[in-house]
């Protein structure tokens, strides 16, 4: 009788035909950076990995079976409470159930959203019972255990010299340079820096914070949340003007609570959202930090000249990882997310009985606000020494004086959705429906350097999904199901597809016959699906591309001349694409879930096999001699 949560509802676990993962929620209760790193290696089929270990970017990607589409983000849906969300947004103390959508039978609900796997994740709710306070906190201290090795100043040196023999040159040292660095005796001219020890402190301290209350009566009940996280970084930064080492702090909050309006009658309201804030130094990021470690030589200059001032370097004057990191001021990100949510829902008697109603509706919305002070200080070049022993330097960039920027985008969703959904037993016989619609509405003013701002143009789809499924004897199961979704990505005519899917179960244990003969096994059933998912995101360098069949222009300044004069004109800058439209994931699942010895042993076995059709991505044929630029077209399979 476990039930599990599926594609818009619950079914028991025996009664699941698609390929779904589950996990025990108190695995995921570690101290840990976020829900993104934790469910690597705990779910079967999900592949994760983490790029950075810089606070605030030290989230790991996943990818459920992988990555299947190379037009679009291949990233899955995630779904909390049934909004679309993100693992890093949520507190793993506030999970109550965790579930991972593999094949197209699962996901076909979901319409285009669910075309690379979906991720559903609930939170926990108040329950009828005194005030329960939980809190929590965690110390976590970082190490890194492995960072490149450098040679010292000497050993450089000489290697330096057998490197320039080999190539038939003079020597880039001298016997007195190589005493003068072996023996440390000019530190201006000839220094022995190591700057990863200059730069790096090899620890780092995360510090979270987390308390709920959790009760109610029969009427309303409610489960509140705050948490906090604090997280440094392990760049070793002095005391400066401004006092800003790199971090990352962020507040968490939930409040979802239920209320009764009659015995069948019930109401919900969710607010969730955090606040972010991310510092680093003035205009420079961890990039840009180590790009600068790997091109200096412990011999090139130190720290800081013997008088306090600060060494500059190459060709452009570049300045050193350490006043990077300590004498440029600071950069600030500040998020902010607050999404509020509504939902009724009506459960039915009499010949409906077994059907349950609701409609919801969402607003989302994320203000993001970057603002800098950045200083620079005056950079030096040493070149020798008088001959009374004093630092001959000469001035390569200038002190500027603080200036400040700042920059404010928004992002606003809004959502709505209504569903039906009736389960019946009849003797042996199970039945199933579901019917779905949602529409959202996506306005971002972030116009990811579109000069025309079509990017900021709102987002919209919709959505009508439905589902049949049939059950005899708790043993031959089948599901059906439809997506038809519709998208202002593509042209009027055009943008609706329909993505169908179907999913079948037989459960040998079901017979007693089997449970006499193979005591030992608990459980044991097997599955099959099929089905087509689509897609309507294309994405150049993580950038969203909008109407493609639609012919765009943009402004060209004192271009066009007439005579010796240039004005300005407006040139063709895409070539539309009419026939442009949805790209198509074929999904195939065998798969087969076992128990032995009254779940001592239990586990799952999947083949899964998916091809990909219609990808969009950029012609790479037309010859430039043609003057525009092709919209993208359904070109690729994989």
């Amino acid at each position: 009788d476990e039930v599990v949560v599926t594609g818009m509802t619950s079914q028991k676990k025996i009664s699941v035909v698609g390929a779904i993962s589950t996990i025990d929620v108190a695995q995921l209760s570690t101290p840990g950076t976020s829900l993104n790193n934790m469910i690597g290696g705990r779910l079967a089929g999900v592949i994760t990995m983490q790029s950075s270990g810089e606070p605030g970017k030290n989230i790991s990607n996943f990818w459920i079976r992988g990555i299947s589409t190379f037009g679009a983000s291949s990233g899955a849906l995630v779904l909390i409470d049934g909004i679309e969300g993100r693992l890093e947004d949520i507190d793993p103390d506030d999970v109550k159930s965790f579930s991972i959508l593999k094949d197209a039978s699962a996901t076909a609900v979901y319409g285009t959203r669910g075309a690379n796997g979906v991720v559903l994740v609930t939170t926990k709710r108040g329950e009828t019972g005194k005030l329960t306070i939980t809190g929590r906190a965690t110390l976590k201290v970082s190490h890194i255990k492995r960072l490149p090795e450098y040679l010292g100043a000497y050993d450089y040196a000489l290697l330096a010299n057998e490197a320039r023999a080999m190539s038939g040159e003079d020597d880039l040292y001298s016997r007195l340079e190589l005493d003068l660095i072996k023996y440390n005796l000019d530190k201006d001219l000839y220094p022995d820096v190591n700057w990863i020890d200059e730069i790096m402190k090899r620890t780092s301290i995360q510090q979270n914070y987390y308390i709920n209350a959790q009760g109610g009566g029969d009427i309303a009940r409610y489960y509140l949340s705050l948490g906090y996280q604090d997280e440094g970084a392990a760049y070793r930064q002095e005391d400066n003007l401004f006092k800003k080492p790199l971090s990352y702090k962020k507040i968490t909050y939930r409040a979802n609570i239920d209320m009764n309006l009659t015995k069948t009658t019930k109401v919900y309201f969710g607010l969730d959202g955090y606040i972010s804030n991310y510092t680093s130094p003035g205009g420079q990021n961890t990039n840009t930090v180590w790009s600068a470690v790997r091109q200096l030589t412990p011999l090139m200059f130190p720290k800081t000249y013997s008088d306090g001032t600060f060494p500059s370097y190459g060709k452009h004057d570049l300045a050193s990882p350490y006043v990077m990191l300590n004498n440029t001021g600071y950069t600030q990100d500040e998020t902010q997310r607050n999404m509020l949510t509504l939902k009724l829902e009506q459960e039915f008697g009499g010949f409906l009985k077994g059907m349950t109603a609701s409609v919801q509706a969402m607003s989302e919305n994320i203000n993001y606000f970057n603002e800098g002070r950045y200083i620079w200080p005056d950079l030096y070049r040493a070149t020798g020494r008088s001959s009374q022993g004093v630092l001959i330097k000469t001035l390569r960039t200038a002190k500027e004086n603080m200036k400040y920027t700042q920059n404010n985008n928004r992002y606003r969703k809004y959502y709505m959705e209504a569903k039906a959904n009736w389960d019946r037993t009849f003797g042996l016989h199970s039945l199933g429906a579901l019917a779905l619609y949602y529409m959202e509405d996506v306005h971002n003013t972030q116009w990811e350097y579109d000069a025309m701002g079509i990017n900021a143009i709102p987002q919209r789809r919709q959505n009508l999904s439905g589902r049949v499924s049939y059950g005899y004897n708790n043993c031959y199961f089948i599901d059906a199901n439809f997506g038809y979704t519709g998208s202002a990505q593509f042209e009027k005519g055009k943008r609706f597809g329909f993505f169908p899917s179907i999913a079948v179960g037989w459960v040998p244990t079901s017979y007693n016959w089997v449970n006499e003969a193979i005591p030992w096994l608990s459980f044991l059933k097997f599955r099959g699906s099929y089905g087509q998912v689509g897609n309507d995101v294309y994405q150049v360098n993580g950038v969203t591309q909008r109407f493609l069949y639609e012919e765009t222009g943009n402004e060209i300044n004192n271009d066009y001349y007439f005579g010796t004069t240039g004005v300005t004109g407006i040139y063709e800058a895409q070539y539309p694409n009419y026939d442009v439209t949805w790209e198509k994931a074929h999904k195939y699942d065998v798969g087969a879930d076992f128990s032995f010895w009254n779940g001592l042993l239990y586990g799952n076995v999947d083949y899964f096999y998916e091809r990909r059709k219609n990808i969009l991505t950029t012609y790479g044929t037309r010859p430039q001699w043609v003057g525009v630029v092709m919209a993208a077209g359904n070109l690729g399979e994989t």
